[in-house]
């Protein structure tokens, strides 16, 4: 197999397979500096203790670096959207897809200020052959924990996934002073829909208010199911007065929108309560604001945004 060095900005992909294992080195194993069978040991068993990716990841770089000094990392895998990265893009570098079975499992670049000589590389896919299996295990570890949040009939996250993320950026904006808003929305009548059209009809419901309130988002903001016909939109970096904006945008769309299923048709409403971060605020507080004021807002007539008590 030839490897090539180049632009990492234009890099040259090659494939790590699992048979590489095998016989990739079978031409340049007299030339190509060998790691000991410690090394070796030790590397399989580093990689083997987590099913986190980036530890496994940061395990694989910290062993790297030992046989091959001064680069720079970066791993991609877009379906699981995962990404790591060890210091910055230099001028030359290479990039290998790595395939275990015909199944993707990203792309990793190496980057540094000067060519890497044929024997680096060589030992670059030595490392990387210990690394396939550990990091299939990673990512299928992290596609299980995704789809332990998902919820199956709208395919938002669900409450467990929002607790986690709520928790995370709760802390996030505490710890850099930033601002912080939830919006938590409600159905309106969603019992008489079920009622007067059956529950095939309100998940359809359920299914297409999920998508508008996706639509009218931002891409930095995050939609959940809540529970029944509840839902919450978590928005980073937000004072009240643009998620009363976003809000008001949601709660629009879900009265335009017509939901349609065989001879079925009908319209529903969204009520909206608007909450914002305050000092001090865990994350069982913030979601007690804004279900207050979702209370308010069903209690004024409902298909309406309260933001403040």
């Amino acid at each position: 197999m030839s490897t090539l060095a180049g632009n990492p900005r234009h890099p040259r992909h090659h494939e790590i397979a699992h048979k590489l294992a095998v016989n990739v080195f079978s031409e340049t194993a007299a030339r190509v500096p060998r790691l000991s069978d410690q090394s070796q040991l030790r590397l399989a068993k580093a990689l083997q203790s987590s099913l986190q990716i980036n530890e496994v990841l940061s395990t694989f770089a910290a062993e790297a670096r030992l046989a091959v000094p001064g680069f720079s990392l970066r791993y991609q895998h877009a379906p699981e959207k995962a990404e790591f990265a060890l210091g910055l893009a230099q001028a030359h570098g290479c990039a290998y897809r790595l395939d275990l079975h015909g199944h993707d499992l990203g792309t990793m670049t190496f980057t540094r200020d000067r060519l890497f000589a044929t024997d680096e590389l060589a030992l670059f896919e030595l490392l990387l052959c210990s690394l396939i299996y550990p990091l299939r295990n990673a990512l299928l570890y992290e596609r299980a924990l995704r789809m332990a949040t998902i919820d199956p009939l709208t395919r938002v996250q669900n409450r467990m996934g929002m607790e986690q993320y709520l928790g995370h950026e709760v802390s996030v904006a505490a710890r850099h002073g930033t601002p912080m808003s939830l919006l938590l929305i409600d159905i309106d009548h969603f019992k008489s829909v079920n009622d007067l059209y059956g529950h095939q009809f309100g998940d359809r419901v359920l299914r297409e208010t999920a998508q508008t309130i996706i639509r009218a988002t931002r891409n930095s903001d995050v939609v959940f199911r809540y529970g029944g016909e509840e839902f919450v939109v978590i928005l980073s970096n937000t004072k009240s007065a643009g998620a009363l904006m976003l809000a008001d945008r949601i709660c629009g769309e879900v009265r335009e929108a017509v939901i349609e299923e065989e001879m079925l048709r009908a319209s529903v409403s969204v009520s909206i309560g608007v909450a914002e971060l305050l000092d001090g605020d865990a994350p069982s507080d913030i979601l007690r604001a804004a279900d207050q004021r979702l209370y308010q807002a069903k209690a004024r007539g409902r298909d309406r945004v309260v933001a403040l008590s």
